[in-house]
């Protein structure tokens, strides 16, 4: 169940008088925590622009159902390949995703080879994660993280979108002057042919 139907489900039972449920544990929310990307042609850093909490674990055997709707949501559905899961920071998947926390519940990420498309970091902390969303406008190769609980990363995963092909608009071919002039002269030429076969 998602945290905000969790809140409102036990909002409903709290309404209806009798004995008081235990407090349910605060949502996880994702303003708690962050993932940042540091284009590599330089400028500001980029933060994430969406996300999405869920309790559980977001990447085991399978990656999460709840997870997976999110990437189909950001990335695109089918449009989105596993770069791997880090448990311990040491680099995985053919980007080299590896991590490094340098105080409690923040750190770093970076990949050995630069990506250029849009991209998601779950970062799984506690009893629950938070998947962070970044355009990937320009290339990157590292940024920052915070878990949305501020306690130790206990792994991280990354998901990559398929690269932007930039389409341009087809090419309209002007004939050069002189090429324009030999045409004419052909056709003029086979007008005369004719004239002068009839007379």
């Amino acid at each position: 169940m998602a945290p905000e139907a969790l809140a409102k489900s036990n909002n409903k039972a709290n309404k209806g008088g009798g004995s008081q449920p235990s407090q349910p544990a605060a949502p996880l929310t994702c303003a708690s925590g962050s993932v940042t990307s540091n284009p590599l042609a330089g400028g500001s850093s980029l933060s994430y622009s969406n996300c999405m909490t869920s309790s559980g674990n977001d990447v085991s055997n399978t990656v999460a159902t709840s997870l997976s709707a999110f990437l189909d949501s950001t990335l695109g559905a089918g449009d989105w390949l596993f770069g791997g899961k880090s448990d311990n920071g040491g680099a995985v998947g053919s980007n080299g995703f590896s991590w490094q926390q340098s105080k409690e519940g923040e750190g770093t990420w970076s990949l050995t080879q630069a990506i250029n498309a849009p991209f998601v970091i779950s970062l799984k902390s506690g009893n629950g994660y938070a998947a962070y969303y970044i355009d990937g406008s320009s290339a990157t190769q590292s940024g920052t993280w915070a878990t949305f609980n501020g306690k130790d990363l206990s792994h991280a995963s990354i998901f990559i979108g398929k690269p932007r092909v930039v389409s341009e608009p087809p090419k309209t071919t002007v004939p050069e002057p002189a090429s324009t002039a030999a045409i004419a002269l052909v056709g003029l030429s086979a007008v005369g042919l004719m004239r002068k076969k009839q007379g």
